[in-house]
């Protein structure tokens, strides 16, 4: 059940300080060298900005390779080399929590296109499988998850997930605001076109807008991907984004808000019975045999 957090007596600060790193993706699956980079960046946003969470793009810790012999071996070298482990321990050195995308390797050799959470403590809060796969291109390497994210507390802030793909569809951010969500971080690597850039400059902050949470949004960089990595507020407004710094930071701070969305109350004002065609089998929609996914 969701809460109105805004009609609710919030001290003047920040609830949570949020850092989105938006970083080069591998080309070969090294994942040593990312696991390298990611201390580097979680040493910075704790000393330097004295961040609670640090947020990285869509399955950072590969690069966003759709190469099942690629995404295979990279999957089996974080099992097998203990690098969640090693994950948790720089969560623990640096007391910041970090969300970060991987490929996860089943007991039955299936590649999911997972984000993993990780409090200040190096507790897993929330390990979530990509549930819409973009393209026949990500199916040949992934499996579906098949459960939206949980909705978990970091720092008392409810936090959810969103794997790229999966915040182009409307149904998934408002289900884990239904929750209760406050936070919802969304990792992508949305590669460059002018279609993608609406997506993050348009729809992104729509979600934010008609749900009134904060959104991280961590994208892979440019050439290859659009970067435009940004922290948006309840109101559908930046708080920031990558230009010169591939590190930003911004404070999660309820009272800003307290006047601008009053007026909106989405969720309550919602009539659930009259949309029950978002739910019903009869009104799935197929596919041409003949369609073709662009790269547009």
């Amino acid at each position: 059940m969701s809460s109105y957090w805004w009609v609710k007596d919030h001290a003047e600060g920040s609830l949570l300080r949020v850092a989105v790193f938006e970083g080069t993706s591998s080309t070969d699956g090294n994942v040593s060298s990312i696991v390298e980079q990611v201390e580097l960046q979680a040493k910075r946003a704790s000393k330097e900005y004295s961040t609670h969470l640090l947020v990285f793009p869509e399955l950072f810790l590969s690069g966003y390779i759709l190469n099942r012999d690629i995404m295979l071996s990279a999957a089996r070298y974080i099992v097998e080399n203990g690098v969640i482990g090693r994950l948790q321990q720089v969560a623990r050195q640096y007391s910041i929590a970090l969300q970060i995308g991987y490929p996860e390797l089943d007991n039955d050799e299936k590649i999911y296109n997972t984000a993993i959470l990780i409090d200040e403590d190096g507790k897993i809060l929330l390990n979530y499988r990509k549930t819409h796969l973009w393209s026949s291109k990500e199916r040949e390497v992934f499996e579906e998850g098949n459960e939206l994210s949980s909705v978990v507390e970091l720092r008392g802030v409810r936090v959810g997930i969103m794997i790229c793909y999966d915040s182009e569809m409307c149904e998934v951010a408002r289900s884990l605001s239904l929750r209760g969500a406050q936070l919802l971080i969304i990792s992508t690597a949305l590669s460059s076109s002018p279609r993608n850039k609406n997506i993050a400059c348009h729809m992104i902050p729509t979600r934010a807008l008609e749900n009134h949470v904060w959104i991280a949004y961590a994208n892979l960089a440019l050439p290859d991907f659009y970067g435009l990595s940004r922290i948006i507020g309840p109101d559908g407004d930046e708080l920031c984004r990558v230009e010169n710094d591939p590190l930003i930071v911004a404070d999660l701070i309820p009272k800003n808000y307290l006047s601008s969305i009053a007026s909106t109350p989405y969720l309550a004002d919602r009539r659930p019975l009259l949309y029950t065609a978002i739910h019903d089998m009869n009104y799935h929609v197929q596919l041409p045999a003949n369609y073709q996914y662009t790269d547009d």
